[in-house]
């Protein structure tokens, strides 16, 4: 297991129903229970680290996690210097230290928020509560009825009160005494008010109170004065809080410091060892031991089982593997695997599902329409040359991380067609290149005039039809595909029904509507038709092969051709093709409020004295914000129309990935020395 891991090469599966056959084979054992606690120790230290020094996130990072890469040399390093044990037993002190200070600080903050409204009563609070056969009662009353206690009726002339006036409160300043003897509540004014009044006539008194509105304060059993008694939590919550912060000190250092054994990385590269060695655990258990056999399987890569046979034939010489190819029925996951230049796209394919194990991958085949797409819709030579210096920027900086690596050349490569389809659609910065902002005979202007091809602006309909065209040759690229795709699979039916009777109905189709656009002679137009005549009667004998009714099979071909079922549809090629003209509005998009922002700095550019410095800073602005907005626009539409009107024509996803038994992970990967100095910036 150790030398598999090593190796990462084999995704381990169970053998099969050995227990049945081999009754003297039982299943392998084995227990994560260190694995899981190194883990929980792990993962406590990082939540402490990143409650009190939260992780900075740098541009790479918020566009996708960044895993971290490391070597042999350094994970060795860390295994034998970082003591785990130690470093969590200091973490839990500290953690427990913040708790308990913690806990005290929201006390006292909840007892400071009770006595604060209180704090300029003058009097002890125990004298308050001292009386044995007399009451005292505090609290607010309205003004408005005031006048209600007359002490010539009862039962106020068995009662004595006094309102407490700012004069009556010294020691307080003048503006906590009136916040406290003057109220609010709900819009009317209420004053501060103590009553007196024997044991023996509580229940009657404060019937009366409440009926006259008075809000009783429950004073607290305290053997000070309020204000004396806000004085010392105060201080104690100052100690308190120098503790928190002094715990929140110690918690940084111990997060940034820069020895190998310090900081998060080597917790990180501690979490990915045991994560990897409950994962060797796991794997384990889906072999089978008996007193001197054990067996294990597994999928494997097969140009890597050459690999996989010199080690064990070198490490275990009584060994034995066997090697063969999955059965029909087998979950067999699925590894892509295409040139350099092609793995940007296959980010786009594993993004969107892996193919089926039998059938082909589809990356090769979004080589070019993707970037065609992109090119289109951010068709700018100015924006495409930032966004190829930005690609290529983020291409070296990604080197070590292989998924990232692939999205930003992605926008390398999408930059160099903007480029190219900037130059052919004649945008430069939008028209920049106007003599009315940069002069006559500008570099711009003489750039422009001499690479534009056609302008959109100005051949609207031309570069609309350009757009459909370019949707009907993808959407046949698909039926193509398609095709091919049955081929592989031997399944001749599904070709010629799905693909070539497609492909003769739609060609058909088009050559008829052609008419609508321009003269077309009878005999193109009789040869569509009878095209299309032929290919919808081959749909409709064989889109509803599958059904077993005669009757049913026939109406299901017919209703194919419509597109409610079936493989495909007029509609569907209608609706998809007409999706295509995002090409053109994107396009048209980018320009026309790149031109905007042109417009308004041309307008500042006469200002007197300060005009151009308003120039050039509304042009960094305006164009920086078109260009983050449209290469998001035209990045999510390219997608669309690869994963919608595209793949929608050939392709079905839900494979599951390989995932070969070994040290890698999300979050942290294994590299060569050179890779992981590389990847930490040095």
């Amino acid at each position: 297991m150790r030398t598999i891991n090593r190796l990462g090469v084999m995704e381990m599966i169970d053998p099969g129903d050995i227990e049945e056959k081999e009754t003297s084979l039982k299943r392998y054992e084995s227990s994560t229970e260190e694995a899981d606690e190194k883990i929980r120790q792990i993962d406590f230290i990082l939540n402490l680290m990143n409650t009190f020094s939260p992780e900075e996130q740098g541009f790479l990072t918020g566009l996708t996690p960044i895993p971290m890469v490391t070597s042999q040399q350094e994970l060795n390093t860390v295994i034998k210097e970082y003591n785990l044990d130690q470093q969590y037993k200091y973490a839990n002190e500290l953690d427990e230290n913040f708790r308990s200070a913690e806990r005290v600080v929201v006390e006292i903050e909840n007892e400071l928020g009770e006595l604060d409204p209180l704090r300029d009563i003058p009097f002890n609070v125990a004298d308050f509560h001292r009386p044995v056969e007399t009451r005292l009662v505090l609290g607010y009353l309205p003004d408005k009825n005031i006048p209600l206690l007359d002490d010539t009726v009862e039962p106020w002339n068995r009662a004595a009160w006094e309102v407490l006036q700012p004069e009556s409160m010294p020691g307080a300043t003048v503006t906590s005494v009136k916040t406290a003897a003057s109220s609010t509540k709900e819009g009317e004014k209420r004053e501060r008010i103590v009553f007196a009044f024997l044991a023996e006539d509580g229940e009657a008194i404060r019937k009366s109170l409440a009926s006259i509105e008075f809000d009783e304060i429950q004073l607290p059993r305290l053997s000070q004065k309020i204000s004396d008694r806000i004085d010392e939590l105060r201080s104690s919550l100052a100690e308190y809080k120098k503790q928190v912060d002094d715990v929140a000190e110690k918690v940084k250092s111990l997060t940034h410091g820069h020895r190998i054994t310090e900081g998060r990385r080597p917790l990180l590269i501690l979490k990915a060892y045991w994560q990897n060695i409950k994962n060797s655990h796991l794997a384990s258990t889906k072999g089978f031991q008996g007193k001197w056999v054990h067996v294990i399987g597994g999928y494997i890569r097969e140009k890597d089982t050459e690999k996989l046979l010199a080690a064990m034939k070198h490490e275990f010489p009584t060994s034995e593997v066997t090697i063969q190819d999955p059965g029909p029925d087998d979950d067999v996951p699925v590894s892509l695997s295409v040139p350099y230049l092609m793995r940007p796209m296959q980010l786009l394919v594993e993004m969107f599902g892996l193919p089926p194990y039998k059938s082909f991958d589809a990356t090769p085949f979004l080589q070019v329409n993707f970037y065609l797409f992109f090119g289109i819709c951010f068709s700018d030579v100015c924006y495409g040359i930032m966004l190829t210096a930005l690609g290529g920027y983020l291409t070296v900086k990604t080197k070590a991380y292989q998924d990232l690596n692939n999205f930003t050349r992605i926008l390398l490569y999408g930059g160099i067609s903007s480029i190219v389809f900037g130059a052919l659609l004649g945008s430069w910065f939008g028209d920049l290149y106007k003599p009315e902002y940069l002069g006559e005979g500008n570099f711009l202007l003489r750039l422009q005039e001499m690479f534009v091809v056609l302008d959109p602006m100005e051949k609207t309909i031309v570069a609309l039809l350009a757009a459909l065209g370019i949707g009907v040759v993808n959407q046949f690229f698909g039926l193509i595909l398609k095709m091919y795709g049955a081929l592989r699979s031997k399944d001749y039916m599904g070709a010629f029904s799905d693909g070539v009777c497609w492909i003769v109905t739609l060609t058909g189709l088009l050559m008829m509507v052609g008419r609508i656009f321009t003269p077309i002679p009878a005999a193109i137009f009789n040869t569509g038709l009878w095209m299309f005549a032929l290919g919808a009667v081959g749909l409709v004998l064989t889109q509803g092969r599958d059904i077993k009714n005669p009757f049913g099979r026939l109406l299901g071909g017919l209703v194919s051709l419509y597109g409610i079922m079936g493989s495909y549809g007029i509609t569907a090629f209608v609706g998809d093709t007409l999706s295509y003209c995002r090409l053109l509005a994107l396009g048209l998009t980018t320009s026309i409020v790149a031109m905007a922002f042109n417009l308004l700095a041309g307008m500042l550019k006469g200002i007197p004295y300060v005009g151009m410095i308003l120039f050039l800073l509304l042009l960094i602005i305006g164009h920086t914000f078109n260009f983050a907005i449209s290469v998001l626009g035209a990045f999510v539409h390219s997608m669309r129309l690869i994963y919608v009107e595209f793949f929608g024509r050939f392709y079905e996803a839900g494979s599951r990935p390989f995932q070969p038994l070994g040290f890698d992970s999300p979050a942290c990967i294994m590299k060569g020395p050179e890779e992981a100095a590389f990847a930490k910036g040095k």
